[in-house]
């Protein structure tokens, strides 16, 4: 369920040269500083099992628990799969020629 939230809204904010790692850290910072609304399973689950961790102008996510900790490596592996995705779409679609220099030979 948390993967399948994660993955539309990675879908619908993918931008070139972004790495989704960043659309993970900003998806969960969203969720993380406000209180879940009533009703919302996706907000009350990333509260209970993930906290942000801020330290020498940096933050971090971590794993509350054995499960939170599971479900932050599934996010990261979900978001290192889909970018190997994007890339192999743009390998795909690429033509040798594409890299012959533009100047000489």
């Amino acid at each position: 369920m948390i993967l399948e939230a994660f993955s539309t809204h990675l879908k619908a904010h993918t931008k070139p040269n972004y790495p989704p790692e960043r659309v993970l850290m900003e998806w969960l910072t969203s969720i993380l500083l406000l209180p879940p609304k009533p009703g919302d399973l996706i907000g009350k689950i990333v509260h209970t099992e993930i906290s942000r961790v801020e330290g020498q102008g940096h933050y971090w996510f971590e794993g509350k628990s054995n499960t939170g900790r599971e479900l932050l490596t599934t996010l990261t592996q979900y978001c290192r799969s889909y970018d190997h995705w994007q890339f192999s779409r743009w390998v795909h679609e690429v033509r040798a020629s594409d890299f012959q220099r533009k100047y000489g030979s």
